[in-house]
């Protein structure tokens, strides 16, 4: 059972912003709660086995890219809402800081909110619409930056649109310029 606190914080996260009263009561619906003590991993970099989406409701977890600290996530924050929308590997590792409360959103269970509510889809579009447009320029930022990555990218045809440069050549400079 959610409680009114937890639905609080749901309606003060920015992937949940622009729903409803009644849109937002039903996430909790299609939603499990779960808890991870500290330390715990909550999802592992490169995993495929699990496609959801958890935003913290109680405590803080670290974000960590190739084992590096990227940044830290509390109550209102999200994570993995790229395993929603792709079949790739999960692009970082989640622990829990401290003790943590997540709910977690599975694709499916995605699919059954935003069936019966396509605004719902639009709203969370748009958050991750800006997230990519963030990540996008912190990376456009670290290339410049950095010569040796900028000669990864064209090297590996990424400014050309192809596949990117291996991330390690990139991401301390990535995480840098967005933090």
């Amino acid at each position: 059972m959610i409680t009114a606190h937890a639905l609080e914080v749901l309606r003060s996260t920015a992937l949940f912003a622009g729903f409803t009263d009644e849109q937002l009561e039903m996430v909790p619906k299609v939603a499990m709660t779960r808890t991870f003590a500290a330390e715990q991993t909550v999802i592992t970099e490169g995993a495929t086995d699990v496609r959801s989406l958890f935003c913290v409701l109680e405590g803080t977890c670290d974000v960590l890219v190739g084992g590096e600290l990227h940044r830290s996530i509390g109550a209102g924050g999200f994570f993995g809402e790229m395993a929603l929308l792709s079949d790739g590997p999960r692009s970082a590792s989640v622990i829990a800081r401290d003790d943590v409360v997540v709910l977690e959103l599975s694709r499916r269970h995605l699919r059954g909110l935003i069936g019966g509510n396509p605004e719902v889809a639009l709203s969370m579009l748009g958050e991750l619409a800006s997230r990519l447009r963030t990540t996008s320029d912190a990376l456009a930022a670290a290339i410049a930056a950095a010569p040796e990555a900028a000669a990864a990218a064209r090297t590996h045809g990424f400014a050309a649109g192809h596949e990117p440069p291996p991330l390690g050549s990139i991401a301390g400079a990535v995480s840098s310029a967005s933090d």
